[in-house]
């Protein structure tokens, strides 16, 4: 079953996260896996299943009038549904490790390197990491571990992550095409 990204991603904004996605199937093709949102910019991450692999999809938005759009997006394939619990830091290779990213423009009409854009950063946490502060927002890391950070500055912002207890673990850095 395919999925519309746009209604998809508009019902993950106004929902949030499930506490659980649900597993893959034949039938079920396709989860949420992370969503964030910065004033009236929002990025969201789902994984789908297609014949023989798995592709991590983003999806950027923007908020004009009241009501969201997709601008764009991207994607990779992986063998892994990414539903399984969130390693160790020394299995993943550090407590926050960059998956990938990428940026669209907002469509201002004016020449692409003078208008405004919309950045993503995927990460992936590891256990150790409880939750992940972008500035001022604080995004609580998901049993797989699997975020998505969104911003249209140019400069990313300030980010760290913090364990259960509060302790910052490490800096994270954002970065984006």
């Amino acid at each position: 079953m395919a999925y519309d990204a746009l209604a998809e991603s508009t019902a993950l904004i106004a929902q949030g996260l499930p506490e659980a996605p649900p597993r893959l199937s034949r039938r079920r093709r396709f989860a949420a896996l992370a969503v964030d949102v910065d004033d009236d910019v929002a990025c969201t991450l789902f994984v789908v299943r297609g014949p023989g692999h798995f592709r991590f999809e983003t999806h950027a938005l923007a908020r004009q009038h009241g009501t969201w759009r997709r601008l764009g997006g991207g994607g990779y394939g992986t063998e892994s549904d990414g539903l399984a619990d969130r390693p160790a830091a020394r299995e993943l290779g550090g407590p926050v490790v960059a998956a990938g990213g990428g940026s669209v423009a907002m469509g201002s009409g004016r020449m692409p390197w003078g208008g405004r854009y919309v950045r993503d950063a995927i990460l992936q946490a590891s256990a150790e990491v409880h939750t992940v502060g972008v500035g001022p927002r604080v995004l609580t890391v998901p049993r797989h571990g699997h975020l998505v950070v969104v911003w249209s500055s140019r400069r990313p912002p300030p980010a760290v992550a913090r364990d259960a207890a509060g302790r910052v673990v490490c800096d994270v850095r954002l970065t984006a095409p």
